[in-house]
């Protein structure tokens, strides 16, 4: 757990119910640290043991302090930069929710420790979308809420509404299913010759994908490789390497 998301609920307490409530809050969660370095990586329960002496102390419910910190902390990474990354990250809700994964992936050269959750979307309409979130975390379902209103409303002006639809904890992950409901203009329901040219194969020549993907690797079905891009040395050198590791039984990852 890295200290950005940290400091970013020590700002909205304080902004919120001032100094002297966060300091008992501190004490009220045995905090030794009086602040937190946003590079610096800290204990995983740290949230979730802040949110439980804030309710403690402001009266309010657990889950409704977590969905405040998630809106919160779109606001407060603007200070670095952050919101630049976010404006540029779709032209519309149901594209930035769609690279949410991209999204982490640019955040580990930063963070090159970060363990991000993943997110994919489904079912999607003209009303909205099903979002699936997986992490090893626990405790941050309406945190992620917080975080997707506020992008939403800052972002591309959008309000929307969140229900959790299942909360299943299978093999060590969480998966929460959300169902977001906004307006969804942007989705464009595919035509019937869409969906039949989609169903059938195109006839298209394999020529025509090695001239858009120049930089690529085709196997077969026996893991044996048919292509390497277009330079041959560098290809004779690959399909070489690669035969070496078959034989010394080292798996590819």
């Amino acid at each position: 757990m890295y200290g950005l998301l940290i400091e970013a609920i020590v700002y909205y307490i304080k902004n919120t119910y001032g100094d002297e409530t966060w300091h008992e809050i501190r004490k009220r969660a045995n905090l030794s640290h009086m602040s937190f370095s946003i590079h610096e990586r800290y204990n995983e329960n740290l949230i979730q043991i802040i949110a439980l002496a804030a309710s403690d102390i402001t009266g309010r419910p657990v889950n409704d302090l977590m969905d405040s910190f998630g809106h919160c902390f779109v606001n407060f990474v603007g200070q670095y930069g952050y919101d630049r990354i976010l404006n540029v990250l779709g032209r519309n809700l149901r594209d930035f929710l769609n690279g949410l994964d991209n999204l982490h992936e640019y955040l580990r050269f930063s963070y090159q420790k970060l363990r991000p959750p993943s997110f994919f979307c489904e079912n999607e309409s003209r009303t909205g979308l099903t979002l699936h979130y997986r992490s090893k975390r626990r405790g941050y379902v309406h945190y992620v809420k917080g975080q997707i209103k506020q992008v939403a409303l800052t972002f591309y002006k959008t309000k929307v509404d969140i229900d959790v639809v299942s909360e299943r904890f299978d093999d060590g992950m969480l998966h929460i299913e959300y169902k977001i409901f906004f307006d969804n203009t942007a989705y464009k329901e595919p035509s019937e010759n869409a969906r039949n040219i989609i169903n059938d194969s195109l006839p298209v020549s394999s020529k025509v994908f090695f001239d858009l993907f120049p930089f690529h690797i085709m196997l077969n079905r026996e893991i044996e490789i048919m292509t390497v891009g277009y330079d041959e040395k560098i290809a004779e050198r690959f399909i070489a390497q690669y035969s070496r590791m078959l034989s010394a039984n080292i798996r590819l990852k």
